[in-house]
């Protein structure tokens, strides 16, 4: 556990908490989003106009982080959210990121099962940080 007492530890935990608590307040919204598209609150053209603008600041976020992690060392966090940040980039490659209003209802149970998983992902590693964060100031 020698990468839990590195300098500058704290700082990076607290904006790791930061980051994907704002990443868990996306995939919220996300799902908010496709709650009112599967209630017919909104048509599915301005479904994709919103989920389009949350989508790419999500996989920014996601990679910054990740490529924090490597740049300063930390290498099991970075080895955590490897896979999805690979998951993001070849998504944003293959052009799967967007969402085309005319398929819309095609892919709600798929986009809703995705949006779960990245949720669930995203708390686990909220809690971890949180654990790494808590050890590394009451060890001191």
């Amino acid at each position: 556990m020698w990468e839990l007492s590195t300098g500058g530890f704290d700082v990076t935990m607290t904006l790791s908490l930061i980051g994907v608590g704002g990443l868990i307040a996306l995939i919220v919204i996300q799902l908010l989003l496709l709650t009112d598209l599967e209630t017919n609150d909104i048509n599915s053209i301005e479904f994709s106009r919103r989920i389009n603008k949350i989508i790419l600041p999500e996989y920014i976020i996601q990679a910054a982080f990740t490529v924090w992690f490597l740049l300063s060392f930390r290498w099991v966090l970075c080895v955590l959210n490897l896979p999805v940040l690979v998951y993001h980039y070849m998504r944003y490659q293959s052009r799967l990121h967007k969402i085309d209003p005319t398929k819309v209802y095609q892919i709600t149970s798929k986009f809703g099962n995705h949006l779960m998983i990245k949720l669930v992902f995203y708390m686990i590693m909220f809690f971890i940080y949180l654990f790494v964060l808590l050890f590394n100031l009451f060890s001191e």
